[in-house]
């Protein structure tokens, strides 16, 4: 198997596991929505941005440190596992001592519970089996997907069997909680490994891990703090719309793509000692994802009054403009999402560090000063430009990294572009003609749904044919396409 093809299929393999759990996850906010109320996701919310600061703030990448390493024995998983096991002990740590604080912060003596429950959670979830990613070196994705897909499904179903009974918020802590002790109970199920009390290789590990550390934990901050700010200055409901409007944005997208940096960076990590092949292969994989995801971002942005209606009911009707905004947030992150793979594989992890923190250093004065302007709006908004900001940040440390400028980058994504915004003035011309109240949401959300997808299609192949048929992103998915054909006709045979 050629290295484009194992990429790629890993990354197929990846997203499809992905949007399985997506789709339960979209099924699950539409009954906890009306099982739970927005005060109910408040609260999950705050519980949900301390946890992720926590796992940020003491995040190793240790997985991702063997993989890098060009040889790995058996010392070096043990030794993975007893500094994650170590790191298990610290968060379980950290909550214990800061609960009681946090509940006095934000006004609810009932949150001590929530944050040791969901400490522990967190903690569970830093002992899953490192063989599982270190499959992913030889192309081998099957057990990581199953095991991501499991934690997110034995949590979202668990979330809402528990609402049925419990109409509490308890209902996420706890599904989320079992859902984290039962998929780390399969990684070893499926792929043997017995795990050994080790630090012989912390120093090697850490020398990768290091400003790894640093970068998730800048990354999870730009992406919770937000919250964060938020629920120390509105009341729970409030939170609780926009959280739930972050929920549903992040689907499409941010859900998406991120797994697939999974399998772009053991693919690249092959390859870094050639710097040309990386280029190319990178902003190949890079327009080939933006062409398949980002109309999907978009597209929530276009339809969001509809699906807010049908999928969350009346009571989240203001969180259509939040719904909106994050949508567009997400979608930008399609297009600079191959910089950490890319820097992971280089071993030039610094990189990351100093992309996150500039972020963060940009991103909390905006929102601040949304906040303080235009209420919850004007924060959404300040989040809005600080991520687009952001994106050209991204794009700079990918000139840095692989010498290829800003609009050289930007130019390999015009054709998405152009059928993007076609896309955006054909559904907002159809959606002035459909008499919103008398047609019903399916309707309404099948006709924009569709006129959407046929321009952005035609836009997509009809320029690509225009153009003589060029090599990109076109071309690399009727490549892959044909080879799934061709496999599937020996397969008959």
């Amino acid at each position: 198997m050629t290295l484009r093809l194992g990429v790629m299929r890993g990354a197929l393999t990846l997203a499809g596991g992905n949007m399985a759990a997506n789709i339960l996850a979209a099924l699950a906010l539409l009954a906890l929505a009306r099982l739970l109320t927005p005060e109910d996701f408040g609260i999950v919310a705050i519980a949900a941005a301390i946890l992720s600061i926590v796992q940020a703030c003491t995040e190793l990448s240790l997985n991702n440190a063997l993989i890098q390493k060009e040889e790995v024995d058996r010392t070096h998983i043990d030794t993975a596992w007893t500094m994650a096991l170590i790191r298990s002990g610290v968060i379980c740590g950290i909550f214990a001592i800061s609960a009681w604080p946090l509940s006095i912060i934000y006004g609810n003596d009932n949150l001590i519970l929530v944050f040791l429950v969901s400490g522990l959670g967190g903690a569970v979830l830093g002992l899953h089996n490192p063989k599982v990613w270190l499959e992913t070196k030889q192309m081998a994705f099957r057990p990581l997907v199953v095991v991501q897909f499991l934690r997110r499904a034995l949590g979202i179903i668990l979330s809402v069997v528990l609402a049925v009974f419990l109409h509490s918020y308890w209902a996420i802590i706890l599904g989320t909680f079992i859902g984290a002790v039962a998929s780390s109970t399969i990684s070893y199920l499926l792929v043997p490994y017995r795990p050994r009390l080790s630090l012989e290789h912390v120093r090697e590990i850490w020398s990768f891990s290091g400003w790894m550390f640093l970068s998730q934990m800048f990354e999870t901050l730009n992406w919770r703090i937000d919250q964060l700010i938020i629920g120390l200055a509105v009341p729970k409901g409030q939170l609780g719309i926009y959280a739930m409007a972050d929920n549903l944005a992040v689907i499409p997208t941010r859900e998406t793509i991120y797994p697939i940096r999974y399998a772009l960076f053991p693919g690249l990590a092959t390859i870094s000692r050639d710097h040309e092949r990386l280029r190319r292969s990178h902003l190949r994989s890079q327009s080939t994802i933006a062409l398949l995801i980002a109309p999907l971002g978009v597209g929530l942005a276009l339809v969001a009054e509809p699906v807010v209606a049908l999928t969350l009911g009346s009571q989240w009707t203001d969180a259509v403009p939040y719904v909106q905004i994050f949508s567009i947030v997400y979608m930008l992150s399609v297009f600079s999402i191959g910089l950490q793979p890319v820097a992971m594989s280089l071993n030039r992890t610094k990189v990351l560090f100093w992309r996150q923190s500039i972020a963060f250093l940009v991103k909390v004065p905006v929102i601040v000063t949304g906040l303080l302007t235009g209420g919850l709006l004007g924060a959404a908004l300040g989040r809005l430009l600080a991520d687009a900001a952001s994106a050209l940040i991204e794009l700079f440390f990918l000139k840095r990294l692989l010498g290829i400028a800003i609009t050289t980058q930007i130019a390999h994504h015009a054709l998405t572009i152009a059928a993007l915004i076609a896309m955006a003035v054909a559904v907002s011309f159809v959606g002035r003609f459909v008499p919103h109240g008398d047609t019903p949401l399916l309707l309404e959300l099948g006709v924009e749904i569709g006129t959407g997808a046929i321009v952005y299609t035609a836009v997509i192949g009809g320029t690509w044919l225009a153009m003589a048929r060029p090599d990109g992103p076109v071309k690399i998915l009727l490549d892959a396409l044909a080879h799934l054909r061709s496999r599937k006709a020996a397969s008959a045979t």
